[in-house]
């Protein structure tokens, strides 16, 4: 019994991360540009599901779905990944302080100030990240000249550039960037915790397919409507997969969704490409099905365990169920 306990919890743990995942991957292409910022600097909110992983499964798991993020995101990157190694290290800060201080005491308050230290830990860690990685490995593996970085930084600040050290690629960093980064964090924890409670209650719901008797039928109307939620889920993230597979028909079309067209031609000419491996190739392929994995996922998962339910409402409603705490105290 608890050995079919615990695979169902491993079940209900992948699918949600799966999910978690595929939302963070699609965010990371939806990049917008922030006034008063270079233009090679730019805001998503693909952290805002790893942070939402790292409290309903747990920290570790908000640095896998960020991992899996990136590695996602890595084939389509014009960066040479080194864009990706950054918001992953990044990100793995974020949720995973969040997520340690939420685990050991799971309030609101301590959930709060759990994403407080993490954006704040992830904006100090931003600044030597930028300064002896990032900026040097865009100069060495990208070949974009120092002096351009700074520039673009010089443009919008002037001589403030220059302020408070002789070191303007310190200035701009500890200016822009680590100002910026915290800034990215605290707009995550507002939508975390408008989100949160709402998705706790449903699709994060640790209940979800749990194995537990249900000891009437208002439980078992709860357990079935998380069940459709999870469901009705899947079948969303089977529509935006239609959607991204409209979109390499027929590009002309959907020219408004520009970071999605772009995605969808890249993959294209990767997979023309005699130089591209056959083991590249599938791996293009299933990041662009990502999103539709994820949806099927949920709704075999939800469609099951909705049929499962049903039939063990109907053996306790005809006194056939077995007595599991009965079992369990035994």
């Amino acid at each position: 019994m608890r050995t079919r306990k615990s695979s169902h919890e491993s079940i209900r743990r992948l699918a949600i991360a799966a999910m978690l995942t595929a939302v963070a991957a699609v965010l990371q292409y939806l990049e917008i540009p922030i006034p008063l910022m270079p233009s090679f600097v730019k805001l998503d909110l693909s952290d805002l599901p790893a942070l939402l992983g790292a409290f309903s499964l747990g920290p570790w798991w908000g640095v896998l779905i960020q991992l899996v993020k990136n590695l996602l995101h890595l084939p389509f990157g014009s960066s040479a990944g080194v864009g990706e190694l950054c918001n992953f290290l990044l990100g793995s800060v974020f949720v995973l302080t969040a997520g340690l201080v939420y685990q050991h005491r799971k309030t609101r308050g301590t959930a709060l100030w759990g994403c407080v230290l993490g954006a704040a830990a992830m904006a100090v860690a931003s600044l030597p990240l930028n300064y002896f990685l990032v900026y040097p490995a865009y100069v060495a593996i990208l070949q974009f000249p120092e002096e351009a970085i700074i520039g673009a930084y010089e443009a919008i600040l002037g001589s403030v550039a220059h302020v408070p050290t002789a070191n303007p690629l310190l200035n701009c960093l500890l200016i822009f960037n680590v100002t910026f980064t915290l800034f990215k964090g605290i707009l995550n924890i507002l939508i975390c915790f408008l989100i949160y409670k709402p998705l706790s209650k449903t699709v994060l719901n640790k209940e979800l397919l749990s194995e537990e008797a249900a000891p009437d039928a208002v439980a078992y109307r709860k357990k079935r409507r998380n069940l459709w939620i999870l469901t009705a889920a899947g079948i969303l993230f089977l529509l935006v997969q239609a959607f991204l597979w409209a979109v390499d028909l027929f590009p002309q079309v959907f020219a408004f969704a520009t970071p999605f067209v772009k995605m969808s031609e890249l993959l294209r000419d990767k997979l023309a490409d005699p130089q591209t491996s056959v083991l590249l190739k599938v791996l293009f392929v299933i990041v662009f099905d990502a999103m539709g994995i994820a949806g099927a996922l949920a709704v075999v998962l939800g469609a099951v365990n909705l049929r499962r339910v049903k039939r063990r409402q109907q053996a306790e409603q005809s006194g056939d169920a077995p007595q599991n705490h009965a079992k369990t105290a035994e």
